[in-house]
């Protein structure tokens, strides 16, 4: 009885999704001010296209550079990039005369389908 409590405790440990979550503090252009000290970086360039086909357009990360050789490492760094892409975004389509909820409704509305043949980005020295 011990024994299959003990397991049933290991399985539930093992199973429960962890949640991935990273504190990041947002600055932007080409010299941002950070409230603490830095260092090492790691970023990616993201290219767009326009198409002859009405209503599409092409993009993708062309370049990336990690910091860090450990994949949980590079999943924060993922992380960090996601959320100043983010806030970037959002205030950006306010610049550009949207309002911050048309702009959080296209992120929230984003179909997240993967397309297998969409390849990945170059590895590089540097995002520039």
């Amino acid at each position: 009885m011990k024994r299959s409590v003990g397991v049933l405790v290991l399985l539930v440990v093992l199973l429960i999704p962890r949640e991935a979550s990273l504190w990041t503090e947002v600055r932007h252009g080409e010299s941002p001010k950070f409230s603490v000290p830095t260092s090492g970086s790691y970023c990616l360039t993201v290219t767009g296209y326009y198409t002859k086909t009405d209503m599409l357009a092409a993009a993708g990360v062309v370049r990336v550079k990690w910091e860090s050789q450990n994949p949980a490492k590079r999943r924060n760094e993922m992380l960090a990039l996601r959320t100043a892409f983010l806030d970037w975004f959002v205030d950006e389509w306010v610049r550009q005369n949207g309002t911050r909820e048309e702009a959080i409704f296209h992120v929230r509305t984003y179909p997240f389908q993967t397309d297998p043949q969409s390849g990945s980005a170059t590895l590089a020295p540097g995002c520039r």
